[in-house]
């Protein structure tokens, strides 16, 4: 088959995909709410822009609280535990339609209140009328989230394009009849019903009511109990997004609040992908047992995360070009705090895998949890900036709050799914042998350190995957099962250096002819190592300590030498800076000799640091890696054999030992 069959094929296959589908409603909401901004836009300019931005985020806002957050339990409670329970659809549609009356009137109460904190060239009349959006919103968004957890992402999908692109046409019509700020109110509320009718007839033909039980109060308690952790979650999460929308509008002005709004919109471009994401892989995530949950979430981690992270670099230059030229020079303040809001929203891809894994398992407390810290930062920190910076310091304030979020996400799904909670423990290979963990000064520190490179570092990372995926076949990132702390086996990362074939010794000399080239410049150079921070950060290694062993030559150790595998493995260590690895030429068992000749030498160094492991006596082996692979990460391309870590025998060169993979035959 040719390559373009092949390609056309693929793409073909694509269109049904789920999150393709979702991705092209994102695209295509996206577009219409542009489409939307730019024509408000062009009829009231900035301050229009900030009134049509706040008609969109408020009232649905008070729906979702009003609500308890029941939006965002539906899924849970359709594909997950109770996905077989008939009473659960009855529950949600009695919970809907009670919540929606109820925001209505919260908002006609809280009308003049609202009015001269948020809508002051409107009437009180006015913004009453506006509480009809509340009780709209909240009937489309459940719709949505009902065709989510009844495996109809279609139907979600024809939602979410639905509400953004319906407005167009009637505002159109309603601001040629009338204009002002009626029309936008008016084709809001418009666009929501037109919307909601579609969705809740399609989930009606596919049988979504059919059977239905009473409702019931005690399960609407649990999916109350479990929609209201969510709401804190995400009420925080989308005021880290919104809340600095509302400090520009009252404490730099409306002019500022538009302004703001589209760099908003243009940075929020690479949402789309972990948007996407988050909603398919939710409901997938309630149906898996916790092991596959677990193994999927791992997988979708690193490649949305790299997708959002490399995506991120054509949109963040093509800034000051593209929005200047759709909304006109008046908007060119737009431009530097669009520039900062990518920064911050790198790391998206991990934290909305991480958000649906947990909302999945039933935990979105923890998720909570790490909205919550991020909202502290958010507040703390647009009191301080905006006033001084206006849109540029809530944009300064906005990445903040994301890379928070992410951060703590990222360390919430490392407890959660370590063995022993979501997963079973897995057994040590010497089930006599204790478990020696780092103290918590240097745990402190492997965090610190692992979180700071591997923020640093990920265009190095997006740039080396792409690049050993095109060098070798097969994945970017080599997986294999190595020994841990106490013998208890874990997955260890690294870039693949070696070509996927079978068969060859477990001990991996220079001249190995499985090396690729670019395997032999990440090896001299210790690159292909960077992936085991991710370890680090699982707390499966620490930063020096033994290099992680193969199960197969671990259990080839002699009995004495066993007692290394009760520490926890390093990603570096005393044997990577001082000592010599030593292959001789011509050995005929290249593995015997490794574990006969190097192994003793190697556990006796390890074990020396192993007795005083200091954090001074730590930080001075980091500091000695680094100038060891500056200084003697060399390669020599071309030759059968190159030195990295062994000086010259007799004058001769020898073939080394790989360092930066202790000897062993990993690709």
């Amino acid at each position: 088959m040719s390559l373009v069959s092949r390609v056309v094929g693929r793409s073909w296959q694509l269109r049904r995909s789920p999150f393709v589908g979702n991705l092209i409603a994102l695209g295509g909401s996206l577009a219409s709410v542009a489409v939307a901004t730019l024509l408000v836009a062009r009829v009231g300019g900035p301050y229009g822009v900030g009134q049509y931005a706040l008609l969109r985020i408020l009232p649905w806002l008070v729906a979702i609280i009003v609500s308890s957050g029941l939006p965002y339990a539906i899924s849970y409670f359709l594909a997950g535990p109770t996905r077989g329970d008939r009473r659960v659809p009855s529950t949600i549609l009695a919970m809907t339609l009670l919540a929606s009356v109820t925001a209505m009137a919260v908002w006609a109460v809280a009308s003049p209140l609202l009015r001269p904190l948020f809508f002051r060239d409107l009437s009180t009349v006015l913004v009453a009328w506006a509480g009809l959006k509340v009780g709209s919103r909240l009937v489309v968004i459940t719709a949505k989230a009902a065709s989510q957890g009844s495996d109809d992402l279609a139907g979600s999908n024809v939602g979410i394009l639905l509400e953004e692109l319906s407005f167009l046409p009637i505002y159109l019509v309603l601001t040629m009849l009338h204009g002002g700020y009626g029309a936008i109110i008016g084709s809001l509320v418009l666009a929501d019903v037109f919307t909601g009718a579609v969705v809740w007839l399609r989930l009606a033909r596919r049988g979504f009511f059919r059977g239905l039980g009473r409702p019931s109060l005690e399960l609407g308690r649990r999916i109350a109990a479990f929609g209201f952790r969510s709401q804190i979650g995400n009420m925080m999460t989308l005021l880290n997004l919104r809340l600095d929308f509302v400090l520009v509008d009252i404490l730099v002005g409306t002019a500022a609040l538009g302004t703001y709004s589209i760099a908003s919109k243009y940075a929020e471009l690479v949402r789309l992908p972990p948007i996407a994401a988050n909603w398919v892989l939710y409901p997938r995530f309630a149906k898996d047992d916790p092991a596959k949950a677990v193994h999927r979430a791992k997988r979708m981690i690193f490649r949305l995360g790299l997708l959002t992270a490399f995506s991120c670099l054509p949109l963040l230059p093509a800034s000051g070009l593209i929005i200047p030229r759709l909304y006109g020079h008046s908007f060119e303040g737009a431009i530097l705090p669009a520039q900062i809001l990518f920064l911050g929203l790198m790391g998206e891809g991990v934290g909305a895998v991480i958000n649906a894994f947990l909302y999945g398992r039933g935990r979105p407390g923890l998720a909570s949890i790490a909205s919550g810290s991020a909202l502290v930062v958010t507040l703390v920190l647009d009191l301080l900036l905006i006033p001084r910076l206006g849109s540029v310091g809530a944009a300064i304030t906005s990445s903040i709050a994301y890379l928070t979020t992410d951060a703590l996400l990222v360390a919430f799904f490392l407890l959660v799914s370590r063995p022993g909670r979501l997963l079973p423990k897995l057994e040590p290979i010497f089930p006599d042998l204790p478990a020696l963990p780092p103290s918590r000064l240097r745990r402190a520190l492997d965090i610190a350190v692992a979180a700071a490179v591997l923020l640093v570092s990920w265009p190095l990372l997006v740039l080396l995957a792409m690049a050993v995926r095109i060098s070798a076949r097969g994945s970017a990132i080599f997986k294999q099962e190595r020994v841990g702390e106490g013998g208890v086996p874990f997955i260890c990362y690294k870039f693949r250096s070696m070509r996927p074939v079978l068969g060859g010794p477990g001990v991996t000399a220079a001249g190995d002819p499985r090396i690729t080239r670019l395997g032999r410049i990440l090896r001299a150079s210790s690159l292909d190592e960077l992936p085991q921070l991710l370890n680090v950060l699982q707390g499966d290694m620490t930063l020096v300590g033994p290099r992680p062993e193969s199960i197969e030559l671990a259990r080839r150790y002699p009995p004495g030498l066993r007692e290394i595998f009760a520490y926890r493995p390093g990603l570096t260590g005393l044997t990577q800076v001082h000592m010599r690895e030593n292959l001789p030429p011509g050995l005929e068992d290249v593995e015997r000799h490794y574990l006969e000749e190097m192994v003793p030498w190697r556990v006796a160094m390890d074990l020396e640091y192993l007795d005083d492991p200091s954090l001074g006596r730590t930080i001075g082996v980091m500091a000695e890696t680094v100038d060891h692979v500056i200084e003697h990460g060399r390669v020599r391309l071309g030759h059968e054999r190159y030195r990295f870590r062994g000086e010259p025998v007799n004058g001769q060169r020898s073939a080394a030992v790989s360092g930066g993979s202790q000897g062993r035959a990993t690709p």
